[in-house]
């Protein structure tokens, strides 16, 4: 009776090469800093921290963030679009530019007054059927104690600034004029006494019309550019459009200099 051999056993493997198992936590490594495990139940906050370097070796001494889902702006939409996005959507920028000509807020889209925005806010909050939330004007004071105090506790502001070819906060005079939906809060150290004792201690969370991604601003920036809104683009001005500017201008009591508005309720 005839038997088959056994086979050969496998080849030694050279000196200089060892066989190793990788583990699936080997293979499968985090794509955030470990130091940003204080906001990984939001993602969004998380990356944009991630990507700005900001608190991601330690957590920040106090912060506040309310998601919003992105909406992309279609024309000079911006602040209906920031609007849209505070009411989720459920007041469209197609509807609030229906409204805001029907009010003569607006010919195209553009909002160049912080008072024709706190009466199309609360028509908005009126379209999306919600009684909880406060709008106020607001003169001066962005970087200040007291607006760092309320987004704490929870408020959203809508603030026109000069938005920079990456749409952050610049100094242009006003012409290129933004708005910008201020969604969160970071205080990175402990102030001491005083939230604005330094200017690079405190950061906004923002979503804008022109981004689909979270974006992290320096409060302190974005209150100088908002101080900077002095006059509309004489760029805008000759392009053949019709825009609508409050009495006095941009640079007024009635436009946008200087001024955002402050949402509470939530």
């Amino acid at each position: 009776m005839c038997s088959i051999p056994p086979p050969p056993p496998p080849p030694k493997l050279p000196d200089n090469i060892t066989s190793t198992k990788v583990t699936k936590s080997e293979v499968s490594k985090p794509n955030y800093d470990p130091g940003l495990t204080w906001a990984a139940t939001q993602p969004e906050l998380m990356e944009a921290c991630s990507k700005n370097r900001i608190c991601w070796e330690r957590p920040p001494f106090k912060y506040k963030y309310k998601e919003f889902a992105s909406i992309s702006q279609i024309g000079p939409t911006c602040g209906l679009v920031a609007l849209s996005m505070l009411v989720d959507g459920e007041a469209s920028p197609d509807e609030l530019l229906s409204i805001a000509k029907l009010e003569g807020f607006t010919s195209n889209g553009e909002m160049f007054s912080c008072k024709q925005m706190v009466k199309l806010s609360e028509k908005a909050f009126s379209l999306a059927e919600v009684d909880n939330l406060r709008c106020n004007l607001k003169r001066g004071g962005l970087f200040s104690s007291e607006t760092i105090e309320r987004l704490i506790n929870g408020a959203v502001l809508l603030v026109p600034y000069d938005a920079d070819c990456n749409h952050s906060p610049c100094l242009r005079n006003g012409h290129t004029a933004h708005w910008a939906l201020v969604c969160g809060v970071i205080v990175i150290n402990d102030p001491g006494e005083h939230y604005i004792s330094d200017p690079k201690n405190v950061y906004v969370l923002c979503k804008h019309g022109k981004s689909k991604y979270l974006a992290v601003w320096s409060l302190y920036d974005l209150a100088q550019s908002n101080n900077n809104l002095f006059e509309f683009s004489p760029k805008k001005e000759a392009d053949g459009l019709v825009y609508i500017l409050p009495e006095g201008g941009m640079g007024g009591e009635n436009g946008l200099r200087d001024q955002y508005l402050i949402v509470e309720g939530f």
